[in-house]
């Protein structure tokens, strides 16, 4: 480089985050290699002086594991028995069996994931592989949950669509990294350096390029520069090799890299010239594998029409519609009616004279073909047609007697059957760990905060802390709570871990004819809510759930899941209302009746329809990402009908309309705040801590009193706490606290005497009695060290937290606390978009179209973007994948530059904030759906 070279994308801190989290990994992997070197061929010796391998070779050079010779048999029996998975998950492939007895590489290999075959010495191994065989081979014995997290720091970083990551989520990866290597440290003591360089790698990256853009001389570069440049290319290397080995079917996992994510990459690359430049070989190979995909995409694309074209064909001219599929929708129509499965379809057929005639019986009644085919499969769709027209014809007519009833306004029809309702128990026993911080009370939220993540729970309410939120989620499962537990570090810095332990029981809430699918629903419901403890992904194809359940929890090494089934045998009410509301959202499930024991809903729920239409077919209502069976409405609760014509205007206004739309829920949640109100009157706050000077003293102790009155932030150390403190007091017009310092010589010793201070503490929940926990809760933690206690954690129950309080404001001499309380109220609306299409024609390529409508669709959704983002696209993508949804399909328009994107989701939208009244709420509400609705529009993004 000779010549000035721009940095600009070092501009962005979370590419900055991004490098700083691959170079933490590398840096590990360079200081366990003689670790890992030794080891494994401890491991190697140890299979090598087995009685019966001791001095024997493999005499042949063809060996593989389908035609393996015995001793290469015995080999791969002893590599077996020290893996910790299953056998299925061994890659064989990556070794060569007659290499076994001399090389400890060859056997180390068979604990990596796919594409090492041509490896053998550690320099070729990345991170992930080395981190692999650590953790998949018995002989290292290293506990899962370390290792294993860290391979999840690796694939976070490797599989960034954009190369980015919040500054969050990097330091929680060092964290991870750094636990890892407080455990090895025993066996590797120069581990204890690991976050020296670590920190000192970061330090170079921030000072060198602390500007936007960043410029950097070529010929004055110094050697810490190039060092970082070097660092950030090798990255960059492993990042590219990643993506061809995957999409190459080399390593697990293919499923987790797009197309676009590729697209991405290689325009981040082109915009950064020396990138480009200096990584000509690897992006060049990226290149021909985007070709390649693009060939396989589009040979997808044609086999996809063949199939298309083929499945129009018909088997006989005058059959009407599509014969080929009549039978799987008289199968689907069953189901959809819960008819127990003896009243399923039975298919005979009659041999006449020049064909088969069909027969179908379906829930005790018959249906006749009326043509004769040739072909037995065409005979039963023809019936299969002839039957659904039927029944259907049945369903108008009940509809139609229904409605001429005029009371009772609520028809019912009533079929009695047997149903199954799943429950299963899982016993966790996993740990949360937060980041580093300053205090007990930061590294508290901090932890809460983790666990809200894992548990994908909606964000708090302004005011309301993540320890709160997790509690009353805890407290509505009745979830057993976690257990604190803080590690005071040398730094003064603390860590608090949250250890779930104990039982945890989730309900199927819709039942099931079968007592095996039945589990299998229960099995689903406890993946989607321990999706982010147990650290996995729920694949949309997946079906055997009580399988992928078992199959995580051994790889935690945690105890088998319990199940067990209820069986009901009661009257299931299909119901039809007449009164404007969505039809299909008035079927109430029977598995209130597994449910007993659960509490009610605390909010008011009822279910409306955008543009009601008279006939409407009563469909299932389709299950939430994360089904909680307790917080089913009750089938014996009537709720009154929530009064909002705005949100029908507003429909109106942006032409919103069923079937692509509909206006599923409209709920009133119910909140409270609570305050605490603390008076201090006269009081004397002694700080027993002494100093070297009395300045120093008495600043000590303002920034105790500043903090446990929240004059002063509690997260950081004010220089000039008194000048802050007093300007609060004059502010309010309150005389100033008198200051006595004690000593003539150090230590120097300060209290403030003769203050008199309101303070109030707020806190929030869903019932009075969580406010009022949450208020009391806040007020002790904080107080707690101005009356020289440690930072207490309150009890579990309001009235025991304000015994605490009240306890320790007697004990100085003050009076207990004033508590009000306040009811609050949210509104929130959920939508379902049903293959709702946007177009965009205002953009100069297809591909700023498409990227044009993922933002737009983001936006709609609410996810934030920036004008930064490298691919919106796969960032779409993502979404969609976490919520275990199809992916939106884009397609181009007969417009020349146009695109369209077509998506199902169900969107919840609330108010921003707790209101004081409901139509305050509506409002609010009101305002956030104009917002996303401006999405919808082509030209105003």
């Amino acid at each position: 480089m000779s010549s000035t070279q721009s940095y600009t994308r070092f501009s962005d801190e979370n590419y900055k985050n991004w490098l700083k989290t691959t170079e933490s990994l590398y840096i590990l992997r360079t200081y366990i290699q003689d670790f890992i070197e030794k080891e494994t061929e401890t491991y190697h010796s140890s299979l090598r002086n087995k009685t019966y391998l001791k001095g024997q070779t493999c005499k042949r050079t063809c060996c593989d594991i389908k035609s393996a010779c015995e001793l290469c048999e015995c080999w791969r029996k002893e590599i077996e028995a020290n893996h910790n998975g299953k056998r299925n998950s061994i890659h064989w492939d990556n070794c060569r069996p007659h290499l076994w007895s001399k090389e400890k590489w060859e056997v180390a290999k068979a604990h990596m994931p796919r594409g090492h075959r041509k490896h053998g010495k550690f320099a070729e191994f990345d991170v992930a592989a080395i981190l692999n065989l650590m953790s998949s081979c018995k002989h290292f014995n290293i506990p899962g949950k370390y290792v294993t997290n860290v391979i999840n720091v690796r694939n976070s970083a490797m599989h960034s669509p954009d190369l980015k990551m919040s500054k969050e989520d990097m330091t929680r990866h060092h964290n991870t990294v750094l636990q890892l290597a407080k455990l090895l440290e025993p066996q590797i003591p120069k581990l204890k350096d690991l976050e020296k360089k670590i920190t000192q790698f970061n330090n170079i990256l921030d000072k060198n390029f602390n500007e936007a853009p960043c410029e950097v001389d070529g010929q004055q570069v110094d050697f810490q520069t190039m060092e970082v440049l070097n660092r950030e290319q090798q990255a960059l290397k492993d990042r590219i090799e990643d993506f061809i080995a995957r999409f190459e079917g080399n390593q697990d996992g293919n499923d987790e890299e797009k197309p676009e994510d590729m697209e991405g990459l290689l325009d981040f690359l082109e915009q950064n010239k020396d990138l480009l430049e200096n990584l000509g070989p690897e992006v060049e190979k990226l290149k021909e594998t985007q070709a390649k995909v693009d060939q396989h995409e589009e040979k997808i694309t044609n086999l996809e029409d063949r199939v298309d074209t083929l499945e129009k064909v018909t088997l006989d001219p005058v059959f009407p519609g599509n014969p080929l599929r009549y039978k799987n929708h008289l199968y689907e129509y069953c189901r959809a009616k819960k008819w127990p499965e003896d009243k399923f379809p039975v298919f005979t057929e009659i041999l006449e004279a020049q064909g088969y005639r069909a027969e179908v019986k379906v829930n005790g009644q018959s249906f006749f073909g009326q043509r004769v085919f040739n072909d037995k499969k065409a005979a039963h769709q023809e019936v299969a047609y002839i039957a659904l027209e039927q029944l259907k014809l049945q369903d108008e007519s009940t509809d139609e007697l229904s409605s001429s009833v005029t009371q009772p306004e609520v028809s019912c029809s009533s079929s009695s059957g047997i149903t199954f309702f799943g429950k299963v128990t899982v016993d966790l026993d996993q740990e949360v760990v937060s980041s580093k911080c300053s205090s007990k009370e930061e590294a508290t939220e901090a932890a809460y905060k983790v666990l809200w993540e894992r548990f994908r729970i909606s964000a708090p309410a302004e005011g309301r802390t993540y320890r709160s939120l997790i509690m009353e989620y805890f407290n509505r499962r009745r979830f057993q709570k976690p257990t604190e537990l803080f590690d005071q570090n040398d730094d003064d810095t603390t860590i608090c871990k949250l250890k779930l332990v104990g039982p945890f029981t989730f309900y199927d809430k819709d039942g099931s004819t079968k007592k095996r699918l039945a589990e299998q629903q229960a099995a689903k419901v406890a993946l989607q809510h321990l999706s982010g403890i147990l650290n996995c992904v729920i694949s949309d194809t997946e079906e055997n759930f009580k399988g992928f359940l078992k199959e995580r929890l051994e790889m935690l090494r945690l105890k088998a899941a319990v199940y067990d089934t209820q069986e009901y045998k009661e009257e299931i009410r299909e119901e039809k209302v007449t009164s404007g509301i969505s039809p299909h959202l008035s079927n109430l499930s029977i598995s209130q009746a597994a449910e007993k024991e659960h509490s009610e809903l605390k909010s008011e729920s009822i279910s409306t329809s955008a543009q009601p239409t008279s006939g409407q077919e009563s469909v299932r209502d389709p299950a939430p990402v994360l089904p909680d069976p307790q917080e089913s409405s009750s089938p014996e609760r009537k709720k009154p009908r929530i009064d909002f014509p705005e949100i029908e205007v507003l429909f109106n206004v942006y032409n919103l309309k069923p079937p692509h739309l509909k206006m599923e829920n409209i709920k009133c949640n119910k909140n409270f705040k609570c305050t605490v109100e603390i008076n201090l009157e006269k009081y004397t706050c002694n700080n027993k801590q002494g100093y070297d000077s009395k300045k120093e003293a008495i600043r000590k102790t303002y920034l105790l009193f500043g903090r446990a009155v929240s004059i002063l932030d509690s997260g950081t150390d004010e220089k000039t706490p008194n000048a802050k403190v007093k300007q609060v007091f004059s502010q309010n017009s309150l005389l100033l606290p008198q200051e006595d310092v004690e000593g003539s010589a150090k230590p120097f010793y300060c209290s403030l005497k003769n203050i008199s201070y309101k303070v109030i503490y707020t806190g929030q929940g869903s019932t009075e009695d969580e406010a009022k926990s949450d208020a009391l809760q806040n007020a002790l933690r904080s107080l707690s060290p101005l009356f020289d206690y440690a930072s207490i954690t309150g009890a579990d129950s309001a009235e025991d937290v304000q015994n605490q309080l009240s306890s320790m404001l007697k004990g100085a001499g003050q009076k207990d606390p004033v508590i009000s309380l306040k009811p609050l109220e949210q509104a929130c609306i959920q939508l379902s978009f049903c293959d709702y299409t946007v177009k965009c024609t205002c953009q100069n390529s297809k591909k700023a179209a498409r990227n044009h409508l993922s933002a737009r669709i983001l936006g709609l959704l609410g996810v934030e973007t920036g004008a930064n983002d490298a691919s919106l696209r796969s960032r779409l993508n993502e979404w969609f994948a976490q919520q275990h949804l199809p992916q939106p399909v884009f397609e181009d328009t007969e417009e020349v530059l146009g695109a369209k994107a077509t998506f199902s989701v169900q969107l919840t939208c609330c108010s921003p904030d707790w209101e004081d009244s409901w139509e305050t709420a509506k409002v609010k509400l009101l305002q956030v759906l104009k917002e996303r609705f401006i999405f919808l529009n082509d030209k105003n993004n």
